[in-house]
């Protein structure tokens, strides 16, 4: 494919296999290289290259085009080829048989005297004793009969440094071809070998666009990649005609195919591309009315025309371009009339069991077809059972029926498809897990379309559903009122609306901290679901059993509850909500029951939910594991993990990315670049109904604190104080007084006035937090904020925190050595102001070599001051050096940007993408403070050690 700027993509393979070709051809053994594939394909560029590389090698290059007119001139590609050999030497410097030849090649003459194969023959070989010659011959294809004898002449005489390159269309090799047979004796030859051109992937397609449009455009490429099929030259044309128009002339050459055929074979392909690529052989017979021997003669026309192919069992047009220039060449009644035909010969056939494929394109049929109350009907059936199967599909078919509803009459009363659709608005928003916007929307129109008619269980189920979402719209009622609302108007015998009502209200109770009320309303869902029984309601009520005990401080109780709502989800064949359990399960075995089986576990789920169709509940396994690996403090690993997230698809606006981000970011020594996602996740808690997590907060504050904004911390103290305050949760009681002592801290130390009202606020906190926080909430990571309070407590009034720290250092060590670090620098602080320093002298060195190894420089750095400060010696090669803040990846990409290379070459060397490459250098660029590439090459060229 020759771009904009002549480049050669995806094509290394066949340049390799052609440059052993000229290598070949260069130590005296003649080769022919058959160089085949559809059109636009990229045979010419690929060849053209070749030539380049001959050259180089001191080749004679001679090239002949054949055309696909008959001109009545035999070997017009031959007398083309070999009239450049003459036109560019005098006469008498050219060999006796060329100068023989001369005039034949020049004016088209009838060659008089012996046979002019045989003497073209002998051209060949008299050229190639002054130099190795390659000899093109491009689209074979529509080689007359002399110049395909020739190709197969010269192909078995050459005995000299001969290349004998031939180019040729396989789509227009049908089976009757007369290149065909020529072919296959080309074939036999000693010395040949065939090239067939397959698709470009990926990476050649992001050539092209970048060729074209001097940037990268990742959604642009699959796009491309989509509708050529890798055919760079149609790339090239999608890309210059934009949107997702068919150009004319590209069209013109796809439908050049099509005319040529029979009018009933045309009338054929027409209908067939209303129905897509895939030809359906039953339907086709409905829809034209042709018996089976008229229609297998059609479709055999198409095949050997090369306009159809099979696949396996089935046909489909060669090319996804190709039905879609035969689409749009239907006039707007005709391809009405036909989507209408297909739409009822669909229906006919499928009868009163229909398919989740088949619903979609009745659906699809009758909405091109105008029968807009017939779409509407089949987009809701569609929704439903794309939902109940958990398909994503459910969305569009959603949107499609909410574009209808208002263009179609509702005459019953109640309306049946009016209450599907409001059933599959309050479901189907879930399913839109990180596009909040769209979600809010689908959730308006669930509450809009719901009246006095709408039935009381219907009703139930949306009030719950709205209630579930983090955010309530203005100018209407409240989560509060709603969930209320839902409960009423499902009470009675046991239902799953009830059963959801009560769970909706127990996950309420629960978050906004009302622990007692919240169990009992989760004990009564339980009951219901299992009454009725409905497995999915029984297990999503005992999972949020398990979340209330775990903010009861009863990790055990949580882990039985979890584990019996998994059996619950496996029995009702829930499986998104039974893995769903497991990474519940996964994050409490973090949180501390056993935190190398959790990370273990999360990983498993990860892996495992893709094969399931679950790809999302494999980002947020790689969520979970992310808090794992930095509890453990394999910081670069965590790194990798969350790149390898926004590679996957993950937007890194997403709350739950963000989170881990800013705490990785941190405990790297990067406060800076941690402080812009700490606003946008507090943007997102204040909007939020639902009580925010205290480590949120904690990890907020500390942010605050490391970019000297104290005062802003103390606000912050102040603000979710008193949120929080009304929790029953000893975690989130022991929490506030966590984060309020942190804020408090870093104020006195930048002399602000103390907040005395803030400092009773938070003591009374953590006295009811030691009333009721029990032994197994303190072996837990939420649980271990009781022990930091009381240690950053005893720091604030002055009292001996020795043994504070110890308890609370000892308690975050049998979780994970990364989440230690903090504790153990608060020990650390407290040694050395006790007057401890034999054992500060020895725990400071190794705290600083741990958090390096670590790659938590934030600490290393804190560490070394304090050090410092207490002229505590480390040893010299303990001295931090600038660059072991990077990741073993980082330094990687580093050590090859340094040679200059760019992202692409940098990916390539590495073998990852481009993306990862880019948040990598951004990364790099952050930690070591520089602003550009160069900067950084300089700085590492600066700190490498000398060989």
């Amino acid at each position: 494919m020759q771009t904009a700027s002549g480049g050669l993509f995806g094509r290394d393979r066949e340049l390799d296999a052609a440059d052993e070709v000229l290598a070949t051809v260069a130590s005296g053994v003649p080769q022919a290289l058959l160089v085949g594939g559809d059109a636009g394909i990229g045979k010419t560029t690929l060849v053209a290259h070749i030539g380049d590389r001959a050259r180089d090698r001191g080749f004679t290059v001679l090239t002949g085009h054949c055309l696909d007119l008959d001109t009545g001139v035999p070997l017009q590609p031959v007398r083309e080829a070999f009239r450049s050999a003459v036109d560019d030497r005098p006469a008498e410097a050219l060999p006796p048989v060329v100068q023989r030849m001369a005039a034949f090649l020049q004016d088209g003459a009838p060659h008089r005297g012996g046979s002019a194969l045989e003497d073209l023959g002998l051209v060949v070989g008299e050229l190639s004793e002054e130099s190795p010659l390659l000899l093109v011959l491009e689209d074979m294809h529509w080689a007359d009969r002399s110049t395909q004898d020739f190709a197969v002449s010269v192909s078995r005489t050459m005995r000299r440094a001969v290349c004998l390159v031939l180019t040729f269309r396989t789509d227009e090799l049908t089976r009757r071809h007369p290149f065909r047979q020529s072919l296959v004796e080309i074939g036999r030859s000693v010395g040949a070998r065939r090239l067939d051109l397959p698709p470009l992937d990926r990476d050649g397609i992001a050539g092209i666009v970048e060729s074209c449009t001097g940037g990268a455009d990742t959604a642009l490429v699959g796009a491309l990649l989509a509708r050529s099929e890798g055919n760079p030259l149609y790339a090239e044309e999608l890309l210059q005609a934009g949107a997702d128009r068919l150009p004319g002339p590209l069209s013109d050459l796809l439908l050049a195919r099509v005319d040529a055929l029979s009018v009933p074979t045309r009338s054929l392909l027409r209908a067939a591309s209303v129905n897509g690529s895939r030809l359906d052989h039953q339907l086709l017979g409905l829809v034209t009315a042709q018996d089976d021997d008229s229609l297998d003669a059609c479709l055999r026309e198409a095949i050997d025309a090369n306009v159809l192919r099979a696949i396996g069992e089935h046909l489909e047009f060669r090319h996804g371009l190709l039905r879609e220039a035969v689409y749009d060449d239907l006039l707007p009644g005709e391809r009405t009339r036909t989507h209408g035909l297909l739409a009822a010969a669909l229906q006919k056939r499928i009868g009163e069991t229909p398919g989740i494929a088949d619903l979609g394109r009745i659906a699809y049929h009758w909405y091109a077809a105008h029968d807009l109350p017939a779409a509407y009907s089949a987009s809701v059936q569609a929704g439903l059972m794309a939902y109940n199967y958990g398909a994503p599909e459910a969305i569009a078919h959603l949107d499609r029926a909410l574009e209808l509803f208002d263009q179609v009459p509702h005459l019953d009363t109640p309306d049946p498809a009016k209450a599907d659709l409001i059933r599959l608005l309050a479901d189907c928003w879930q399913e839109l897990h990180h596009d909040h916007d769209r979600a809010r929307a689908l959730m308006q129109e669930a509450l809009d379309l719901v009246d006095d008619d709408t039935d009381p269980l219907l009703a139930s189920r949306v009030y719950s559903s709205y209630a579930t979402l983090c955010f309530e719209f203005e100018g209407r009622l409240g989560h509060r009122e709603a969930v209320e609302r839902a409960i009423a108007y499902a009470e009675g015998p046991p239902s799953e609306e009830l059963a959801t009502a009560l769970l909706t209200m127990a996950n309420r109770q629960q978050r906004q901290g009302h622990l007692r009320d919240a169990l009992a309303y989760a004990d009564r869902a339980v009951d219901v679901a299992d009454a009725v029984p409905v497995m999915f309601a029984e297990s999503v009520a005992l999972q949020i059993r398990g979340w209330i005990h775990r903010a009861l401080g009863s990790p055990d109780a949580a882990m039985a509850d979890y584990r019996a709502a998994r059996r619950c989800a496996v029995r009702g064949g829930a499986t998104r909500e039974a893995i769903f359990t497991e990474l519940h399960e996964a994050e409490l075995m973090i949180d501390g029951i056993d935190p190398e089986g959790g990370l273990a576990l999360a990983f498993e789920v990860r892996g495992r939910a893709p094969e399931l169709g679950l790809p999302e509940v494999a980002a947020e396994g790689g969520l979970c594991a992310a808090m794992g690996l930095i509890h453990l403090g394999r910081l670069g690993e965590a790194d990798l993990l969350l790149t390898d997230l926004l590679d996957e698809g993950m937007s890194p606006d997403y709350f739950w990315w963000r989170y881990p981000r800013s705490r990785l970011l941190h405990q790297q020594g990067h406060a800076v670049a941690a402080l812009p996602l700490e606003r946008a996740n507090m943007a997102v808690i204040r909007e939020a109904t639902m009580l925010p997590h205290h480590e949120k907060l904690q990890h907020h504050v500390e942010v605050l604190v490391s970019n000297g904004l104290a005062e802003e911390a103390l606000d912050i103290a102040r603000e979710f104080g008193s949120v929080l305050e009304e929790s029953e949760s000893p975690a989130t009681q022991a929490g506030v007084a966590c984060f309020t002592y942190t804020a408090i801290a870093s104020a006195r130390a930048a002399g602000l006035p103390d907040a005395e009202e803030l400092l009773a606020k938070a003591d009374g906190l953590l006295e009811q937090a030691a009333a009721t926080i029990t032994e197994q909430a303190l072996a837990s990571w939420k649980g271990t904020v009781y022990l930091l309070a009381r240690a950053r407590r005893a720091d604030l009034a002055g009292d001996p925190s020795v043994d504070a720290w110890r308890t609370a250092s000892a308690a975050c060590a049998r979780i994970g050595a990364g989440l230690a670090l903090g504790p153990r620098l608060g020990l650390v602080a407290a040694l050395l102001v006790a007057g401890e320093r034999d054992e500060a002298r020895t725990s400071l060195p190794e705290l600083v070599s741990d958090a390096r190894a670590m790659g938590a420089a934030g600490v290393e750095a804190e560490a070394t001051r304090l050090a410092r400060r207490h002229r505590v010696p480390l040893s010299e090669e303990q001295a931090p050096c600038r660059l072991d803040v990077l990741t073993a990846r980082e330094r990687e990409v580093l050590d090859v940007l340094v040679t200059g290379a760019t992202n692409r070459a940098i990916a390539e060397r590495l073998f990852i993408s481009q993306k990862t490459v880019s948040v990598h250098v951004t990364n790099i660029l952050t930690k070591l403070g520089c602003a550009n590439r160069g900067e950084a090459a300089a700085l590492a060229r600066e700190l490498a050690p000398a060989d």
